[in-house]
């Protein structure tokens, strides 16, 4: 009964510590400005919030058994995710615009990981964003029917992809970004082709532009 309880206690413990980690700086900062205390105590929340939720997701990615799959209305499932990233939208400047293909067949999936994907791609598109001051922020949120297939494309107002690391950038720990680990995306195809579709990326000029199919219900 103890081992089982083990992994759980050292998950939580990672995520403390990884929280904590952040806690002295925040902490030094209050002293020399009280009027920022809750700024610097919710940085340091979402801090903690954001290393366990990186550790909760590799660990059910790795987790073996069988996905908790339902009949799924895709447009609905992609409508919920930037609800959730309200806050980090318009904290970054980022017009949002969503477009949805009426009448798509329903898709077998775990409702949370498809969530996950798209919540990977776009914030992937706001930090690619972040270095842009001399044009609009713009995200871009389309469905559409591919065949036998639905497609989700996600394209953003950035300075684009290197057409050389257009694939590299699914590869496990492969980031750009000094703060970045590198997971995010190649989590993102992992769990697209568990579902039985296909994740990528186009390299241009005019932004970064990701795209990912799924197959509809037989």
């Amino acid at each position: 009964m103890q081992r089982g309880k083990e992994p759980a206690r050292q998950r939580r413990l990672v995520g403390r510590r990884s929280c904590l980690a952040f806690a002295p700086l925040k902490l030094a900062l209050l002293g020399r400005n009280p009027e920022n205390s809750r700024e610097a105590i919710e940085e340091i929340v979402n801090d903690g919030n954001r290393a366990s939720a990186i550790i909760s997701r590799i660990r059910t990615l790795l987790m073996k058994g069988t996905p908790d799959r339902a009949e799924l209305e895709i447009n609905e499932v992609i409508r919920e995710v930037p609800r959730l990233l309200r806050n980090e939208l318009t904290r970054n400047r980022v017009s949002l615009r969503i477009e949805l293909a009426p009448d798509l067949p329903p898709v077998p999936g775990d409702r949370v990981q498809l969530q996950q994907v798209v919540l990977n791609l776009i914030m992937n598109s706001i930090d690619a964003m972040r270095t842009v001051t001399d044009r609009r922020r713009e995200l871009l949120i389309k469905s559409a029917k591919h065949l036998d297939r639905v497609l989700i494309r996600i394209q953003d107002s950035g300075s684009g992809l290197d057409p050389a690391q257009a694939d590299r950038i699914f590869e496990p720990f492969f980031t750009n970004k000094p703060e970045g680990l590198g997971m995010g995306l190649s989590i993102g195809r992992s769990i697209v082709e568990s579902h039985g579709g296909r994740l990528w990326a186009l390299a241009g000029s005019d932004g970064a532009l990701f795209e990912f199919t799924l197959p509809t219900q037989d």
